[in-house]
């Protein structure tokens, strides 16, 4: 019975997963969120028994069943990240308490627990998301972010958070990547990044959570930026997905950013 929850979880998050590809696409499309997934090569409906995340793609080895081209590794590499990030959640704000401490009943039934989960599990989702949109594309979806920003502000509402909190953390995210749109006229980030700056500060409510977050996303980018030019993948002025690396200093924030606060303050 240990396991019997994250397994769950688990199986959730390759659900999740399996729909956050689907959204993707249709977002970047334009198309309704609604409807039964189709090939994007051939157009063709695909049926339930083919669309089983990880599975479906192991079985028909990673081709359609119909035109029988390749289908991208992006499903199964996402739809297993998510469900394992989601496990990694679990574990985070759980502490792998077991049925036999008596801890689990006030755990189980303590709504703050809940609401924090479910927060992760929403910030797992979205920060996904506009990872493999920028990454694709070079572009932040503004439907994402404004249905997201509503989420996260309730849920900071719920959990507490005053309203003078979100909206002091929301100036310093939006002004931190608005200062750098007007200085570079747009040509070092993009208007998408600012809004995903505002998100990162209703994810963040805390300013020094908020102020890791971007500092991890800038440093990441620096490096496999460094990285990039070495190996001749990209030169100097090549545009580079801000956005990715939001996305990913986000979600490391999440899990290990008040180990990092505690770090840091533990040199003064």
């Amino acid at each position: 019975m240990n396991f019997v929850v994250p397994i769950f979880i688990f199986l959730f998050g390759l659900i999740l997963g399996s729909f956050l590809n689907c959204l993707v696409w249709r977002l970047y499309k334009e198309e309704t969120i609604g409807g039964r997934s189709y090939c994007p090569k051939c157009k063709k409906l695909i049926a339930w028994y083919d669309n089983i995340p990880v599975l479906s793609f192991m079985l028909l080895r990673g081709r359609c069943r119909h035109c029988h081209k390749p289908i991208s590794w992006q499903y199964p590499i996402v739809e297993f990240l998510v469900g394992a990030l989601f496990v990694l959640a679990f574990w985070h704000y759980f502490n792998w308490v077991w049925p036999n401490n008596l801890q689990v009943f006030n755990v189980w039934f303590n709504a703050n627990f809940w609401l924090v989960f479910l927060k992760s599990l929403i910030v797992i989702f979205v920060m996904t998301a506009v990872f493999i949109y920028d990454a694709r594309w070079y572009l932040i979806s503004t439907m994402l972010i404004i249905v997201a920003a509503v989420l996260f502000l309730i849920l900071d509402l719920f959990l507490g958070y005053q309203l003078w909190q979100m909206a002091y953390s929301l100036a310093i995210g939006i002004a931190f990547f608005g200062l750098q749109f007007v200085v570079t006229r747009g040509q070092g980030i993009g208007e998408g990044d600012i809004w995903l700056g505002g998100l990162m500060a209703l994810i963040f409510p805390e300013i020094s959570l908020l102020l890791t977050a971007i500092l991890l996303s800038y440093v990441i980018g620096a490096i496999i930026g460094v990285a990039l030019i070495a190996f001749e993948k990209k030169g100097l002025k090549s545009k580079v997905p801000l956005g990715v690396f939001l996305a990913f200093g986000t979600i490391i924030t999440l899990f290990f950013g008040q180990g990092i606060v505690g770090w840091y303050l533990g040199f003064f």
